[in-house]
């Protein structure tokens, strides 16, 4: 037994878990089946058997024993009548045609209903039982049986015509002298009479050979149905154990495998966390290097707004510095003039002063989050940014709400205001048939969050780049002039530091005008001063 188990095993190694399944189903199911048929087959046997010998064997002996009642009481009681004088002859004529009608029906209904198989098996299950039994029945009558029927057919017309006779006579209105006829039909029943009794109780030996064939019947087909409802069982137990024992060394092989696969995620894990630390070290240091990339790619335009800022002044400066020695040669200077002329230079130097405190704040990284001004810092972004759209004849709008107020760092905001802003500039550059260019920046607040909006007239993102925009190195314009890392790290600015969402998306826009423009706006949200920290 146990090395078919391993051969069963080997075989059902290669077959599928959702076959194996099935297999098992249709196995059950099958049993469930053939157990289903044998029941079957056992409910019409016992219909059968109920049947045949009851109603085939039962009715046939009742019509029989009428017979034979009908010629002992209806005929010979009623010829002895005759004989002695004792009923009338109207009397004897009835009784005696009438009894010969009742034995011709009689008769008639018991070899119709000999003949007639009424229930039993079907064909199908009659052959599949009779298939096991020893011996088969034999349901055709005997020689002996058939001549009797022949001789008590025999006696029947025979009694008939003697009764016929009997009757015409009678019909005469005649005394009946010779009383030998009615002698010769008397001895004719008590004859057709024996014949009957034989008949009866050879019907009788035949109906208990019925029983003894009913009875090998239900032993053999009790004897199949255990037989098979056992085979089945076993059958159905095998495939069970079979394919359990199967699912057994499987769940062992995967326990196995499972415990190996623990085991080597365990040591990558213990490597993986080495690596990631080194990993997630080199990762800020990229970072810093980005945010100093961005830092130094935004200088170059801060330094030429310092320096358009500083122009003037200083131009002015120099003036005053002139003024002095060409009064002194006219013999102009006095007090007045040069207390005058000082107090304008030293308000020009505070504001030169002043600008430079601007950019130099700019340049200072946050050492810790503030309360601060949203307005008052896109402000900042504008003026950071205001000589270079001037210089390259771009409009730029702010429609500020009133003052709102953010948790964070307000140098980071700046930085990522000023960066939109940039890109917007970039944008409408690149893109020279556009007429009157413009970038419009709308600050408002709702329950629950900040919402910055930066809108131009540049035509759009395409649709093909616009989910790339924010990706590290990714740009458009030509590496000389753009290094792909200003929208990232506003993205990580806005994101990590701020704990707040940036995106994009095409819409169209009026800005004031009833021509809509294809337009790109980048949205920052920020959450509400008290909502975070």
């Amino acid at each position: 037994m146990k090395d078919f188990f391993k051969y069963a095993n080997k075989k059902l190694e290669n077959v599928k878990f959702a076959n194996k399944t099935k297999i098992l189903i249709f196995t059950i199911f099958g049993g469930t089946i053939l157990i289903g048929f044998l029941m079957f087959i056992s409910i019409f046997a016992l219909k059968y058997d109920f049947e045949a010998l009851f109603v085939n064997l039962t009715k046939p002996q009742v019509k029989l024993e009428e017979i034979k009642d009908i010629y002992q009481v209806n005929i010979k009681e009623t010829l002895s009548a005759i004989k002695e004088n004792q009923i009338s002859k109207a009397e004897g004529i009835e009784v005696l045609s009438l009894a010969e009608q009742i034995i011709k029906k009689q008769w008639r209904e018991y070899k119709a209903e000999e003949n007639e198989k009424i229930g039993g098996l079907p064909e199908f299950a009659s052959n599949w039982l009779n298939f096991f039994l020893l011996q088969r029945d034999k349901t055709q009558k005997t020689v002996f049986e058939q001549r009797i029927i022949q001789n008590i057919e025999k006696k029947i017309k025979s009694i008939n015509k003697k009764t016929q006779v009997i009757i015409s006579l009678l019909n005469t209105k005649k005394s009946i002298k010779n009383k030998k006829i009615i002698n010769d039909t008397i001895l004719e029943t008590n004859s057709i009479n024996i014949y009957l009794s034989t008949l009866i109780t050879n019907n009788l030996m035949h109906a208990i050979s019925k029983k003894e064939a009913n009875d090998r019947l239900f032993n053999t087909s009790t004897m199949m149905l255990v037989f098979l409802i056992s085979l089945s069982f076993i059958f159905i137990i095998l495939v069970s154990i079979t394919i359990i024992n199967n699912f057994k060394e499987l769940h062992y092989s995967l326990e196995e495998n499972i415990d190996k696969k623990t085991k080597e995620l365990r040591a990558l894990n213990i490597s993986l966390e080495s690596r990631i630390s080194k990993e997630v070290e080199n990762s800020r240091k990229k970072d810093s290097i980005m945010f100093q990339q961005a830092r130094l790619a935004s200088m170059g335009e801060v330094l030429q707004n310092i320096a358009h800022q500083w122009r003037q002044p200083l131009g002015t400066l120099m003036m005053i510095i002139q003024s002095f020695q060409s009064k002194y040669e006219v013999g102009k200077l006095n007090e007045n003039f040069l207390n005058q002329s000082v107090d304008d230079a030293l308000k020009i130097g505070q504001n030169m002063s002043d600008t430079l405190d601007d950019f130099k704040n700019f340049f200072m990284p946050n050492r810790a989050k503030q309360t601060f001004d949203v307005k008052k810092a896109i402000e900042k972004s504008i003026s950071l940014s205001k000589y270079q759209l001037e210089k390259d004849e771009i409009k730029l709008d702010f429609m500020p709400s009133k003052a709102i107020k953010t948790y964070g760092f307000k140098n980071e905001l700046i930085h990522v205001v000023l960066n939109l802003i940039n890109n917007s500039k970039d944008i409408l550059l690149s893109r020279p048939n556009i007429g009157e260019k413009k970038i419009l920046i709308i600050l408002k607040q709702t329950k629950q969050k900040i919402i910055i909006n930066v809108i131009d007239n540049g035509g759009g993102v395409k649709n093909d780049i616009i989910t790339k925009i924010f990706d590290p190195y990714f740009t458009t314009k030509h590496k000389s002039i753009g290094t792909g890392i200003g929208l990232y790290m506003a993205k990580q600015l806005v994101e990590r530091h701020m704990l707040g969402k940036i995106y994009c998306k095409n819409i169209k826009y009026k800005f004031g005008k009833k021509e809509f423009y294809d337009s790109a706006m980048f949205s920052v949200e920020l959450p509400i001063e008290g909502t975070t920290s």
